[in-house]
């Protein structure tokens, strides 16, 4: 759901409008521009004869993804458009689109009480594929410096048992991109060779670093990485009662019976829900072990929804400072799944009852 802009911590800004203004008879159907000054992204995307959709993004924290999504429809040199909600929601404030091949002026619609959503207005500049491309690159290395610096400044500024976790999280870090990526990132689909003409050699697949989309999805797996490590643990408990966090999309609840036993709900989703997961159990008092600030626990879930082979999940549960570390093993994987539990976990508390 949108809300007025300067509150989002949004970096590009990607507007897909369509048939634009000047451009005549047959205006492109994707056009890209960019606010250089604000760090502004915007393209024009048609979706039909007139249609128009409007996609926000601003670059302001390098990899940072929060959008604004309009629609809308041109007429003559002029396009129309509101903010995209669900079916008999009020669209709220009204935006034109003047321009043409070299840039686009987005401006209220005259007439309108207390229009919302300024942060959209102004002008923006033409870009080509290979500017984008340059600063797509850009930012998914500003985003890499900016994760390493906070891991540095983590590893030196945390404090007792938490100040190991920088240098354990970095460890699994090329793992976690790696599957994240996998989700994430689709590659353009290889050029097509003409009927009687063979694809050049090199070029029988598309290069994933010659595309926009790849660099912003790095950018943006990165920002989640240091937009996790930067948040200094606060107040530390060694129960086990919590709510724990990875910054992927990953989420553990845990509640500690009187008897000593664990019930513990694990779920996630992964870059969209079509990578989620849920799995649910309890961990007999006898698993839990402790020595000095450190616990442990495992035990054996059943996974549902899933063959046979895949349903026995080996849960191996570590609790120390702040944080929880999850591992899973498992006989056999659910086919078609890349979601997955392990990692280390930013403790919180349990919400009160």
């Amino acid at each position: 759901m949108n809300s007025p802009l300067p509150s989002f911590q949004v970096p590009a800004l990607a507007l897909f409008l369509c048939a634009a203004c000047a451009w005549g008879a047959e205006p492109p159907k994707l056009a890209h521009f960019f606010d250089e000054e604000s760090m502004r992204y915007l393209s024009l995307r048609q979706t039909s004869a007139t249609g128009v959709e409007v996609v926000m993004r601003w670059a302001s924290e390098p990899g940072s993804t929060g959008t604004w999504t309009g629609q809308g429809n041109r007429k003559d040199n002029v396009i129309t458009f509101a903010v995209l909600v669900d079916e008999g929601q009020d669209r709220g404030t009204y935006f034109l689109a003047k321009g043409g091949e070299s840039k686009m002026e987005i401006l209220f619609k005259p007439g309108q009480k207390m229009p919302q959503d300024p942060g959209i207005l102004g002008i923006y500049r033409r870009v080509s594929d290979e500017k984008r491309l340059q600063l797509a690159r850009k930012e998914a290395q500003a985003a890499e410096e900016r994760l390493n610096m906070t891991l540095k400044e983590a590893a030196h500024a945390w404090s007792g048992s938490d100040k190991s976790v920088s240098a354990d999280w970095k460890a699994r870090w090329p793992a976690l991109l790696g599957r994240w990526m996998k989700i994430a990132y689709q590659p353009p689909e290889s050029p097509q060779a003409k009927p009687v003409q063979p694809v050049p050699a090199g070029k029988d697949a598309a290069s994933p670093e010659k595309d926009v989309n790849y660099w912003l999805k790095l950018a943006q797996a990165r920002a989640m990485g240091y937009g996790f490590m930067q948040q200094v643990p606060g107040l530390k408990s060694s129960s086990w009662d919590g709510e724990y966090d990875d910054g992927f999309g990953g989420h553990v609840s845990i509640r500690r019976a009187k008897d000593g036993k664990l019930r513990v709900n694990l779920n996630c989703t992964r870059v969209n829900e079509n990578q989620g997961a849920d799995l649910a159990g309890q961990i007999p008092a006898e698993a839990v072990k402790t020595n000095n600030d450190e616990s442990t626990a495992e035990a054996v879930f059943i996974e549902t929804d899933v063959p046979e082979a895949a349903k026995e999940v080996s849960i191996t549960l570590k609790r120390k400072g702040g944080f929880l570390w999850v591992e899973t093993k498992r006989k056999a994987n659910p086919p078609g799944s890349l979601s997955w539990f392990d990692g280390i976990y930013r403790w919180s508390e349990a919400p009160k009852e």
